[in-house]
C-alpha cells in the first residue's frame, strides 16, 4: 500500500511538473523582415537556410516567418526601429544609417577599396556598431556585405564626367555626397521602389553591385560604369528583449545559424559578381571600367569629406574613423 501511494505521488508530481516543461519549450514564433525585395538574391536564399536550420534543430519549436522587403508595411529604412520596437523580432538591416549613423564610416566613398580592407574595417567597427544597436533596443548578430558598389544608368554613363546631370539612386548619404561632387543628383529610394522609379524617370540609374541590384534591375538599365565607390553591408539584428527571453537552446540555435551562415552570403555574392558581370555583357550592357586616373580623382575629390563627415557626427565617430584609417594605412 505504501509503495502504491509513493508511486501515485511520483506520478502526480511528474504530472504537475509537465506543464512547466511544456511551457518552457512552447513554440516560439518570430517575424523576420529584410530590405531585399527578391527571393532570388543571395541574402534571401541564405536566410531561408537559417530559418529551416533553426526549425529543424528546435524540432519546430522555434518558427521564424521570413518576409521580403516591401511585403510588409514597414519601410526598409525603418527596419532598425521595427526590430527595436519588437514589431518584428529579426531584421536584415541594410538601410540603417538614419538610425545608426556611425555605420556610415563603412560606406564613405573611396575609403575602402577591396575586400581585405573591408574585413579590417568591420573588425574595428564591430564594438561601435554593437553599442549603437543596443541603444536602439536591438542585438547585433552578424554582418555580411555585397561586392563593391558601381554606377549604372539607362542614360550614357562611361566616365565620371557623364554623371553630371543624372539622377542616381544611392544607398547612403555618403554616396549622395559623392554624386553631388560630380554634378549628379543622388536620391534615396528603397529597393522595392527602384523598378517603378526607373520606369517613371524618378531616377536615371543606381549605385549597386552586379550581384545585387544589377541582377534584379538589369532590364531597366543600359550602362554600367565600374568605379568602386564602397561596399554595402547589412546587419542581422534581433530585438534585444525577445532575444534575451528565448529559451537557451533556441537562442543558441539562432545565434549559431546566423553567425555560421552569414559569411556564406558574402562569399556567394562575391562569386556571383563575376558571373553576373559576364551575363550583363552578353546581354548587351555597355560596361566601362574606370581608369586609375578616375579612381585617383574620385579619392581626391572625397578626401576632405571623410573627416568633415565624422566631425559632424561627434567625437565617437571621429575616434572610430581614425581607427579605421589607421588600420587601413590611409
Amino acid at each position: 500500500m505504501i509503495t502504491r501511494r509513493r508511486t501515485l505521488a511520483t506520478l502526480a508530481a511528474s504530472a504537475a511538473a509537465a506543464p512547466a516543461v511544456l511551457r518552457a519549450q512552447a513554440t516560439v514564433n518570430w517575424i523576420a523582415y529584410t530590405y531585399v525585395p527578391a527571393a532570388s538574391v543571395a541574402p534571401a536564399r541564405v536566410f531561408q537556410e537559417i530559418m529551416a536550420r533553426v526549425a529543424k534543430e528546435t524540432n519546430s519549436g522555434f518558427q521564424i516567418k521570413y518576409h521580403l522587403g516591401g511585403s510588409l508595411s514597414i519601410k526598409v529604412t525603418d527596419i532598425t526601429t521595427a526590430v527595436g520596437d519588437n514589431v518584428v523580432q529579426l531584421g536584415d538591416d541594410g538601410f540603417q544609417q538614419g538610425n545608426v549613423p556611425i555605420t556610415g564610416i563603412l560606406r564613405l566613398p573611396m575609403l575602402i577599396t577591396n575586400a581585405q580592407e573591408f574585413e579590417k574595417a568591420i573588425a574595428v567597427m564591430k564594438p561601435y556598431v554593437e553599442k549603437a544597436y543596443d541603444k536602439k533596443g536591438a542585438t547585433l548578430l552578424a554582418t555580411y556585405y555585397f561586392p563593391l558598389q558601381i554606377a549604372w544608368s539607362n542614360k550614357k554613363l562611361t566616365s565620371l564626367d557623364e554623371l553630371k546631370g543624372q539622377k542616381i539612386r544611392a544607398t547612403s548619404p555618403e554616396q549622395i555626397e559623392f554624386l553631388k561632387r560630380f554634378g549628379a543628383n543622388g536620391l534615396t529610394v528603397g529597393a522595392p521602389e527602384v523598378p517603378s522609379a526607373l520606369e517613371r524617370g524618378v531616377v536615371d540609374g543606381v549605385l549597386t553591385a552586379n550581384a545585387g541590384g544589377g541582377k534584379i534591375w538589369k532590364d531597366l538599365l543600359k550602362y554600367s560604369y565600374e568605379i568602386g565607390l564602397n561596399y554595402f553591408e547589412a546587419n542581422v539584428i534581433a530585438n534585444k528583449e525577445a532575444y534575451a527571453k528565448l529559451p537557451a537552446a533556441y537562442r543558441d540555435s539562432l545565434t549559431k545559424a546566423v553567425v555560421e551562415l552569414s559569411p556564406k552570403i558574402t562569399k556567394t555574392l562575391a562569386d556571383e559578381e563575376g558571373e553576373e558581370k559576364a551575363k550583363r555583357k552578353a546581354e548587351g550592357m555597355v560596361q566601362t571600367t574606370a581608369t586609375p586616373a578616375e579612381y585617383k580623382l574620385g579619392a581626391e575629390r572625397m578626401a576632405s569629406y571623410w573627416n568633415d563627415w565624422a566631425k559632424a557626427k561627434g567625437a565617437e565617430t571621429q575616434e572610430a574613423l581614425k581607427k579605421v584609417r589607421d588600420a587601413l594605412g590611409r
